[in-house]
């Protein structure tokens, strides 16, 4: 499938967003950025109705709800596992941090993820898994 045209900028108004936007789940945490990145290069985020919580654990709830226990299992169910060495800008992946699975996006400045106070910026050798947005 071809990415729709227009991504780019769209994509890049997410980086921007989510720079701006304070560690708040539900505002800005590792899913949305990566539900985001989704939508920019997509036109649609992966599970529509995954949105409206405000706590980890009302984010945890709506990962089960769809049947999965972290990220990466939500990303797995929509999209392909790729390399993440062979990630590109608008993919989408995973760090686990001491056991504990962050999703993020693909940039042209590095992998986007939620630090704890702010985005961090990592290189593609820091991540885990990655899914090619397709």
């Amino acid at each position: 499938m071809t990415r729709p045209s227009g991504w780019e900028k769209r994509l890049n108004a997410v980086v921007a967003k989510h720079q701006a936007l304070p560690s708040v789940f539900g505002t800005s945490d590792c899913y949305l950025i990566a539900d985001d990145g989704v939508e920019a290069v997509m036109g649609e985020r992966m599970y529509a109705d995954a949105l409206g919580y405000k706590t980890e654990a009302g984010a945890a709830k709506k990962l089960r709800q769809h049947g999965f226990e972290t990220v990466r299992d939500a990303f797995a169910a929509k999209f392909a596992e790729i390399a993440p060495s062979m990630a590109q800008r608008g993919d989408i992946g995973v760090v686990d941090r001491e056991g504990v699975l962050s999703g993020g996006l693909f940039t042209s400045i590095g992998f986007m993820t939620r630090g704890t106070d702010a985005v961090e910026f990592l290189p593609a050798s820091a991540v885990t898994y990655a899914f090619k947005v397709t």
